[in-house]
């Protein structure tokens, strides 16, 4: 039987105490190579931990409560083995310039991010949540180039008005369940007075770090700035905290309010068709994986939305979201690590390289037989306009298909700025494996983690089969579009 309790505590307390081994300079190229043990505890819980469980802390704070229940879970493996595989890159990625520093940001801000995952209770998770937050700043600022402190000082301030919108929203929720538990405040949300006023606050808390519309102005500009291991986790673990938010703290299953889907909608369509648009005119491969970031962060307010408009169905929606952020973090995080990757001289190498690196991407367009068209079939399972009351549910599956094209035109805008971007030379061991580890993690690792329950039961790849044409007309179609544009370019030139 595995014992849960032990590893959950170290899960957050081995990244803290790490911190002790910057007290010396001597002692700071072990702390480089201590970077991919340190989420490996949180790791082992996600994997053999059962779920529905909680560690009371009764001395900790207004007295915590940590565990892992199935939602969590999801979000726990994307976490730590993201980090893992980007602590591993970090290793042959970073310089003794300024080590020290990087890694007590990033073990703080990693210890901020597995424990807003854990937390069950409202103190707790606010406290990780902050911790993330502003620890994350110093990863920003990390090269300290002028971009990076501009990137570093409009990052600061969304956070600042994010977690000032979290804390206000959270205490009025709490004053109104009368319980400084999580799982108590939906319910209080859904019949309380002044609700609207919560819900936006969380709403828009939340959407700060999950890069919602006219709130993601940080995220194009913190991304291309921070070193790449930092960025990859900012992308692929750190954004989904703002999404977790969401889901453990509105009313969820208790009410449904299709005003609010109509509205979280539109965001939604924005966040996903604006973000692709404002991505397609960026020339560094990192600004427009960003872009891709919030594109994607807008498909699953699609989702959100779908949950709040429609109480029945909020448990299958759940289980879908925790899907696609768990193909979406992976892939992601392998693509952004693939930017800081040097081509191999020999011919058959570097298109073997490309191809590799052009996977993931392929995968977050839907490419029949990937993690994304796995995702993206069970999106549109839940998301029939036919089982959703409100309005805009009958646009779901047509902002889904452009979400698709839109995805796989960023996709080919990314390897075309990588490509111009791209260096010829030799990569450090470490960089080879923490890249190899993100890259199987998104291609192969995805189907043998533990999936989340609740997803409709139903022999996938057989679906995927019989439904291969509806997945990769909108991947030719962008593809179509890319190479007529191409064209255009190279006709100026």
């Amino acid at each position: 039987m595995f014992a849960s309790a032990p590893f959950v505590l170290l899960a957050v307390l081995l990244p803290l105490v790490s911190v002790l081994l910057a007290l010396r300079t001597s002692w700071q190229q072990a702390y480089r190579y201590c970077l991919p043990i340190l989420p490996m505890p949180a790791l082992l819980v996600g994997l053999l931990a059962g779920s529905d469980w909680g560690l009371e802390l009764p001395g900790l704070l207004l007295g915590g409560l940590w565990g892992v229940d199935e939602l969590r879970r999801v979000f726990l493996l994307l976490t730590a083995a993201l980090w893992l595989t980007c602590g591993v890159f970090a290793i042959g990625y970073l310089k003794d310039h300024n080590l020290r520093r990087f890694c007590v940001f990033w073990a703080l801000t990693l210890a901020g991010n597995l424990g807003l995952v854990m937390a069950q209770d409202v103190a707790s998770f606010y406290s990780f949540f902050a911790l993330m937050t502003f620890a994350g700043y110093g990863l920003v600022v990390h090269e300290g180039t002028e971009q990076a402190n501009r990137a570093g000082r409009v990052y600061l301030a969304m956070a600042v008005v994010g977690e000032m919108a979290i804390l206000a929203g959270l205490l009025m929720a709490v004053q109104l369940a009368g319980s400084g538990l999580l799982m108590d405040l939906p319910a209080a949300i859904a019949v309380a007075d002044r609700r609207w006023l919560i819900m936006l606050l969380l709403l828009a808390g939340f959407g700060v770090k999950a890069g919602l519309p006219l709130l993601h102005f940080w995220l194009p500009l913190a991304h291309p700035v921070a070193p790449t291991p930092a960025s990859a986790v900012l992308s692929g673990a750190m954004i989904k905290a703002g999404l977790l938010g969401w889901l453990v703290t509105l009313p969820f299953g208790e009410v449904s309010l299709p005003a609010w889907g109509d509205a979280l909608v539109m965001v939604g369509a924005v966040g996903a068709l604006g973000g692709a648009a404002l991505g397609l005119l960026q020339a560094r491969p990192k600004a427009v994986l960003a872009y891709s970031s919030i594109s994607q962060m807008g498909l699953m307010t699609l989702m959100v939305a779908a949950a709040l408009a429609s109480s029945e169905h909020s448990v299958v929606i759940f289980a879908v979201v925790a899907l696609y952020v768990l193909h979406h973090g992976l892939a992601k995080g392998s693509l952004f690590l693939s930017t800081a990757m040097a081509l191999p001289p020999g011919r058959w190498q570097r298109w073997a390289m490309w191809l590799f690196i052009a996977l993931p991407g392929l995968a977050l367009a839907g490419l029949p037989f990937t993690s994304g068209a796995m995702a993206k079939l069970a999106m549109k399972d839940v998301l029939k306009p036919s089982g959703l009351g409100f309005t805009l549910a009958a646009y779901l599956p047509a902002l889904m298909t452009a979400g698709a094209i839109a995805t796989m035109l960023l996709i080919w805008r990314f390897l075309w700025a990588f490509g111009a971007d791209a260096r010829t030379g030799t990569n450090s061991p470490g960089l080879w494996l923490g890249w190899a580890s993100a890259t199987v993690s998104s291609l192969l690792l995805f189907w043998w983690l533990p999936l989340p329950p609740g997803l409709p039961v139903k022999p996938w790849f057989a679906v995927m089969q019989a439904q291969a044409w509806s997945l990769l007309w909108p991947v030719l179609v962008a593809t179509l579009l890319a190479g007529v544009a191409w064209q255009i370019a190279q006709r100026r030139k």
